[in-house]
């Protein structure tokens, strides 16, 4: 058996695992920043919803006094007669 072969070997077997390690944590760091603007990303809809969701509160609200002038508008205006 050829000892200086089999180190050959065996170091080049350590070169290749040390460039796969490297790949591997490069893909970790780039998952973990693709998972960390997700996240970010999730944190502004949900504020950007919650600020949408206090907007149409107050549409609703305003419109539910819009309309409840509107009909005492209308029965106020039911009792009068149009000039002839």
């Amino acid at each position: 058996m050829n000892f200086d072969q089999e180190i050959r070997k065996l170091q080049d077997t350590a070169v290749v695992m040390a460039d796969v390690q490297r790949q591997q944590a490069e893909v970790q760091q780039m998952q973990a920043r693709h998972l960390a603007q997700h996240e970010q990303r999730l944190h502004e809809q949900a504020e950007s919803m919650r600020l949408h969701e206090q907007r149409m509160a107050h549409v609703d609200m305003r419109l539910a006094e819009i309309t409840d002038k509107l009909d005492g508008l209308i029965g106020f205006m039911g009792g009068f007669k149009a000039p002839q």
